[in-house]
């Protein structure tokens, strides 16, 4: 098994994309060309750290104003026809503060349109390309915060 390849290979895909961490950043009109580059700010480094994380943690954000997706792995089921194989879930957790963002444009919504033009149907890490057919909403986000899961899967390898 490379899970921990895996994981890699989907954050790198994820946190160098620019239009997603504009959606991530800037709380209004944020795919404005005469805004700044994310990549280009001198604090990029934190804003990424803090915006996209590779755990489910939300602890943190209850008294900030800001959108996050967390990336980590869910479920995994082993190959019925080939034990070398096995299907793959990995979760994005979408958070985004209710006043500052998602009530000016459905932010989460967005988030979760860019994820998904990101990631369906590429081939990013394992041996297929992924697939998303679930997306929940998050019954217990953080105050002030709405949420949403979005499950995509992929094969990876099993031994």
């Amino acid at each position: 098994m490379e899970l921990r390849k895996n994981l890699i290979d989907i954050f790198k895909v994820v946190g160098n994309d620019e239009e997603l961490l504009r959606l991530l950043y800037y709380p209004t009109d944020p795919l404005n060309q005469s805004k700044q580059d994310v990549k280009s700010l001198p604090d990029y480094a934190d804003i990424r750290k803090e915006r996209i994380m590779r755990s489910p943690k939300t602890d943190d954000i209850t008294n900030k104003e800001i959108c996050r997706v967390c990336v980590y792995f869910g479920n995994r089921n082993n190959g019925r026809s080939n034990s070398h194989f096995a299907h793959q879930d990995v979760v994005f957790d979408i958070y985004c503060h209710i006043d500052k963002y998602d009530s000016n444009d459905a932010r989460s919504l967005w988030i979760a349109d860019r994820l998904n033009g990101i990631l369906h149907d590429e081939h990013i890490t394992g041996f297929s390309k992924t697939k998303s057919d679930q997306m929940f909403i998050i019954g217990n986000p953080p105050s002030g915060y709405i949420g949403y899961k979005y499950i995509y899967e992929f094969v990876s390898e099993n031994y």
